[in-house]
């Protein structure tokens, strides 16, 4: 994991977050702004208003070369549009929802006094980030029956679910006070894009990159067979770690003033936009005389999106050993190259997600989208992120 960018506006922490409890937490954060505590967010307030960008890898822009390209600020620059506004992008490499409790994320969004404020803490929880790094090496490394228990692990895993549902539920309960100090307060809770191919979408693939081979085709075409399956279970825990966050947020939609918290669905749009998978295998069979010696190689097959909403990573490399044995002969060489496979959405991706986040709409269909809630009268457009 990268750290965090450097030269980021550092907020003082309130006592309270010493104590995790609910009660000694909103004593702590109420205490940190009594009136003439001299604070950043009530110096930052006198000139604008404020957008505090609560995160994790994903809000600070990871992998990406260019902080103007990260949702956040494509919101201000593109749909909120300044002046008249002030950005802070508190989005940490690594910030999981029990650090920004615990480590002051919580206490230095609270003392900004936003105006806006989104929230995306989930993804780095643990075993949550075993997809990014885990899971995710098992399928660039074509073990799809480990990368399969790996998300079956995660999906399995009640504690982890109820702990994000708890800390979630900890967070909003604080966007609560603050809404009752910020009349006009919104809060929106992004989800999670997935970044690996749907199931459907690699079938046709594997005959394309397996029957080159000849001699390995079979072997080839049992391993690549898992593949489906891996990428189902890996889609089925995204999935599971978004209704999570649907479903702690509910319970604060209700009543009079729920409509100040909305669910902002980034997954489905990121659809047929996944990371880029491009194979290639090389093999060399020796096969007795007169036969010889035989070189069959793939072509590249791409099993992932194109064009991609994902920074492109580093090349998998690991020797593809599940390829004997031949048909005949002896597989005396034998190599893989995956290009492209990436987790982190790219400027395209955050464009989607900053799109989707202006027009979303509560939980319940039909309601009022977030860009009335902050004041902007414009029309409402489904057709985002085309």
């Amino acid at each position: 994991m990268n750290k965090a960018r450097q030269g980021r506006p550092r907020w003082r922490r309130t006592g309270g977050l010493a104590a995790i409890g609910l009660m000694a937490l909103a004593v702590g954060l109420v205490a940190g702004l009594r009136p003439g505590a001299s604070t950043p967010g009530a110096q930052a307030a006198t000139g604008c208003r404020i957008y505090v960008a609560s995160g994790d890898n994903v809000t600070n822009g990871d992998a990406m070369n260019d902080n103007a390209n990260r949702y956040p600020e494509k919101l201000l620059a593109d749909r909120i549009k300044a002046p008249g506004w002030c950005l802070y992008n508190q989005g940490k490499n690594g910030q999981t929802s029990s650090s920004y409790i615990s480590g002051g994320g919580l206490s230095s969004a609270y003392n900004m006094r936003p105006d806006f404020l989104t929230l995306q803490l989930a993804e780095q929880n643990a075993t949550i980030v075993k997809l990014i790094t885990g899971c995710f090496d098992k399928v660039k490394d074509h073990d799809f029956a480990g990368a399969s228990a790996c998300g079956s692990q995660i999906l399995g895993n009640s504690s982890l679910w109820t702990d994000l549902r708890n800390n979630y539920t900890t967070i909003l309960s604080y966007t609560r006070i603050m809404a009752s100090q910020r009349p006009a307060l919104v809060i929106a809770v992004p989800n999670y894009p997935n970044p690996y191919p749907q199931s459907l979408d690699v079938v046709d693939e594997i005959a394309l990159l397996c029957v080159p081979l000849i001699d390995t085709a079979p072997t080839c075409t049992v391993r690549w067979a898992q593949l489906p399956p891996a990428l189902l279970v890996l889609d089925q825990v995204f999935q599971k770690m978004n209704t999570t966050l649907k479903e702690s947020l509910a319970p604060f939609q209700a009543g009079p003033n729920g409509s100040r918290w909305v669910y902002a669905d980034v997954y489905p749009k990121f659809k047929g936009h996944c990371m880029t998978m491009k194979v290639t295998i090389k093999t060399t069979v020796t096969h007795p005389p007169p036969v010889g010696v035989h070189q069959h190689d793939s072509p590249e097959v791409n099993f992932g999106c194109s064009p991609t909403w994902f920074v492109e990573g580093n090349d998998g490399t690991a020797i593809p050993n599940y390829l004997d044995p031949p048909i005949a002969g002896v597989l005396t060489n034998k190599s893989q190259t995956t290009k492209g496979m990436g987790v982190y959405p790219n400027d395209k991706g955050h464009k989607c997600i900053a799109d989707v986040i202006w027009e979303a709409d509560t939980i319940e269909p039909g309601t009022t989208p977030l860009k009335w809630k902050l004041g902007y009268g414009e029309a409402s457009n489904t057709n985002v992120c085309q």
